[in-house]
């Protein structure tokens, strides 16, 4: 579709710019009359190989476009003068020029629902709330659900986030510290022990061995690890490793729970949203799964949405997949059976956004004294291995 870029005059004799996509000259032209506008003049523009990462704009943006949108309709203010003023007071070029493009959409006879798909920034779920707005005439209630949403799915990334963070800064920082003292500050040491000739303790003989063994291989240790971390990259990412990396993550320790608390927060969140907003359950599990970005969260949807298809209730199809546990499996059977299954659903998701909150603060307050444990351990073995010749070295200096 041609993309043009134009300046329009309005009624009262303001120049107006602006620019997107129409299916020709005349389709401009119709849609700039419809708003009181004239054309004044246009050219095409050619569309740039990098649209795509153009488009991007952050969750907590779209979450208080819908929020300002939803209220501005709550008011009695139209669509198009909303998303007119909306536009005015977005300072992001990018989704400036989207939200001009969705009304223009808007002017020519789309639906908002239409026009908010072809910008392809908005998610499935919220496109999804949008089209049932629309549909039953709440636009403006949906879109205060779907900026709650947002807001909430931000804040679950952004716990998930730090919790991964703050171990991995940890574990860098003491291996930084580490590697200063072996490959620095421990050979100098040793080498004047070497000088002296002083009688060595077996400790300390150990130490020199290790320190020997790393300052020997010192050259290879970058290139080891930059195989390793691109290895980790390729194996994370590709469609062919990517489930089995995510089960094995799901076993490590620390960053095993904070994956599985970041899976079942969406999970919930998503299906409580869906289901209260009237959406049948077959659509809200394609609409999840469009919703997750990682295959293995994929397969667990597709495969509870094949299982409820061959007649089983979402409990007993729950109960097959290793990643929810036992309480998730009985407030579902227990809101199935009483038909109250969104609220049910909403408990939890609920339940684990509160969950990932607090895990980030339970994880400062677990790990700093670990950390200071194995730090105290590591360099109290460094000082046993050093005391030895340092009392020597004194009591041969004493003598002299």
């Amino acid at each position: 579709m041609p993309y043009f870029v134009f300046t329009a005059l309005s009624r009262d004799g303001t120049l107006t710019k602006g620019e997107g996509e129409f299916n020709s000259l005349e389709d401009l032209y119709y849609a700039l009359q419809r708003e009181g506008l004239t054309l004044v003049n246009y050219s095409l523009k050619r569309r740039s190989r990098f649209t795509l990462f153009l488009k991007r704009v952050k969750r907590k943006d779209l979450a208080e476009f819908l929020h300002q949108l939803s209220f501005m309709l709550k008011s009695g203010v139209p669509l198009i003068t909303a998303l007119q003023d909306l536009e005015e007071e977005i300072k992001d070029l990018n989704f400036k020029r989207i939200i001009a493009q969705i009304r223009m959409d808007l002017s020519r006879g789309e639906t908002f629902h239409s026009a908010i798909v072809r910008t392809k920034i908005f998610p499935p779920v919220v496109i999804s709330l949008v089209q049932i707005g629309e549909a039953s005439g709440t636009l403006d209630k949906t879109l205060e659900e779907a900026s709650k949403h947002l807001y909430r799915i931000d804040e679950i990334i952004s716990q998930t986030k730090r919790a991964l963070i703050y171990p991995l800064f940890v574990l860098l920082s003491m291996t930084t510290v580490l590697a200063f003292w072996i490959f620095y500050v421990l050979p100098q040491i040793l080498k004047v022990f070497k000088e002296m000739g002083i009688k060595l303790p077996l400790p300390t003989i150990l130490l020199m061995r290790v320190i020997d063994f790393f300052m020997a291989i010192k050259f290879y240790i970058p290139l080891v690890l930059s195989a390793l971390i691109i290895t980790l990259i390729i194996a994370y990412k590709s469609k062919m490793t990517q489930v089995i990396v995510d089960k094995l993550i799901l076993k490590i320790p620390i960053i095993g729970r904070v994956k599985r608390l970041n899976f079942l927060a969406f999970f919930f969140e998503h299906f409580s949203l869906l289901l209260s907003s009237g959406v049948d359950i077959l659509r809200l599990l394609r609409l999840m799964k469009d919703s997750f970005h990682r295959l293995y969260h994929k397969k667990i949807v597709e495969n509870i949405e094949n299982l409820i298809l061959r007649g089983e209730t979402i409990s007993q199809a729950m109960k097959k997949e290793q990643i929810f546990r036992p309480l998730d499996i009985r407030m579902v059977s227990v809101g199935e059976a009483t038909g109250r299954l969104d609220e049910q659903m909403k408990m939890l998701a609920n339940f684990y956004y509160e969950e990932v909150k607090n895990l980030v603060d339970t994880l400062t307050k677990i790990l700093e004294p670990l950390v200071l444990t194995i730090a105290g351990i590591i360099f109290l073995i460094i000082i046993i291995a050093l005391i030895g010749p340092i009392y020597e070295l004194i009591s041969q200096l004493g003598k002299v």
